[in-house]
């Protein structure tokens, strides 16, 4: 269903259903009335998630035949037109009124927002969906040292803020085994969080867990390497989304059939064939020759524990 949908908003014109086979490979049956059936149900789900199918009947040499589209401006949230102060104002909004709402943290990823906790902040109804975040945002809000373990070891830790990024929480404070600043992914912390007293430590002027977190497009050239980077081809049911978020400076070439080479930062190996991966089957790293055998052997690996 997914890839039906990239398929339809990337392209211009529409497609008919042989097409649309043709393009999605062995997604659908070979039988042709089975295909008809499996893709009238892809195409109703669409629908009963409020995005319209568009049927249009051709003309000329294949007058009759019915062709499908999507125009992602009939379900997509349209560019409100903020200005970055406004943004900003209204993001903070949504952390501070439902910091737990289903609906406020859908309007905020849409808007391409992040959520910030950082400091004591005026609050109408503090909610979050975990007890876990709920008692580091305690530990954040009244200043009280958490004691917690990560990755086997017993951490203690001035939390200073809690971001979300990348669809996970991090939380950012002093480390004193480590003895300074670092970033831990809430999601692997184990066990029990003991809290400390209130006001037991003070945050450092200025501190602001947006610059502490890497971006993912910054974890991609972080790594224990020198910098590197890979050729990736992405084929062109998502290539512009990737040119929306590397930008025009990636693009290594365009291609006749709409696939785009990008140049891809792959020092952190790890983060990078995550990123790749995440593509499925509509991305292929060319080179160099051992960041392709890595991704390679990685799935191979895969499959045999499988």
């Amino acid at each position: 269903m997914l890839n039906l949908l990239a398929l339809l908003v990337a392209r211009s014109t529409p497609l008919t259903l042989k097409q649309i086979r043709h393009e999605l490979g062995d997604h659908y049956p070979l039988n042709d009335s089975a295909a008809r059936a499996s893709f009238e149900r892809d195409k109703a789900e669409l629908r009963k998630l409020g995005i319209p199918v568009d049927l249009v009947t051709l003309g000329g040499a294949e007058a009759g035949e019915g062709a499908y589209s999507i125009d992602r401006r009939s379900f997509e949230l349209s560019d409100l037109g903020l200005t970055p102060v406004e943004r900003d104002a209204l993001q903070m909004a949504l952390a501070t009124v439902r910091l737990g709402a289903e609906a406020g943290d859908e309007a905020l990823w849409k808007m391409g927002g992040e959520r910030l906790l950082a400091g004591r902040v005026t609050s109408i109804n503090l909610q979050m969906s975990d007890e876990l975040l709920e008692s580091l945002a305690e530990g954040v809000t009244q200043s009280r040292t958490m004691t917690f373990s990560y990755h086997g070891e017993r951490r203690e830790v001035d939390p200073y803020g809690l971001l979300a990024r990348g669809g996970h929480w991090y939380l950012i404070g002093f480390d004193h085994l480590r003895q300074a600043q670092r970033v831990f992914r809430v999601d692997r912390i184990e066990g029990e969080i003991v809290a400390g007293k209130k006001n037991t430590f003070t945050r450092p002027e200025g501190f602001d867990p947006r610059t502490a977190v890497p971006t993912e497009k910054e974890m991609l050239a972080l790594g224990g390497e020198a910098p590197r980077r890979a050729i990736v081809r992405v084929d062109s049911t998502l290539a512009n989304r990737v040119v929306e978020e590397l930008g025009e400076g990636a693009i290594v070439q365009r291609r006749d059939d709409g696939s785009i080479d990008f140049s891809i930062p792959c020092a952190n190996i790890d983060v990078f064939r995550t990123w790749v991966l995440a593509m499925v089957d509509r991305a292929e790293v060319l080179e160099p020759l051992d960041v392709r055998q890595h991704v390679v052997q990685w799935l191979e690996d895969l499959v045999r524990l499988g």
